[in-house]
């Protein structure tokens, strides 16, 4: 009886924590971005400041999209999704040398490839 308290109440704790996990800031979405990129891609201290200014623009576009509630419409939501990751690689390419721009492009498509759901079919 004990331990069935003990684990029912730990899964409801556990609940709790996932329910009030709030998604990370735009601000945190960026420095992730960026930090994984400053290590993937090697860039400069001038290359470096720039993708934090672009990583930053187009997190807090995502933000915005996502504070509006789930959408109505997931199609028309993926296609404004996939409209800011092109401008973004459209910014990115004048910052980036064509290595690092390969590494990028490899790095995303692995990232699609791992996502929940897998790569569309």
């Amino acid at each position: 009886m004990k331990k069935t308290l003990v684990l029912t109440l730990s899964i409801l704790f556990a609940m709790a924590l996932v329910v009030n996990a709030q998604p990370p800031s735009a601000e945190e979405m960026a420095k992730r971005q960026t930090d994984e990129m400053k290590a993937s891609l090697n860039l400069t201290a001038d290359q470096l400041t720039k993708v934090e200014a672009i990583n930053l623009k187009y997190a807090k576009k995502m933000s915005e999209m996502f504070a509006q509630g789930p959408p109505s419409d997931f199609d028309e939501m993926r296609s404004r999704m996939e409209e800011n990751q092109k401008a973004r690689r459209a910014e990115l390419e004048k910052v980036l040398n064509a290595d690092q721009l390969k590494k990028y492009d490899q790095m995303q498509e692995e990232r699609r490839r791992n996502a929940p759901g897998g790569p569309p079919i």
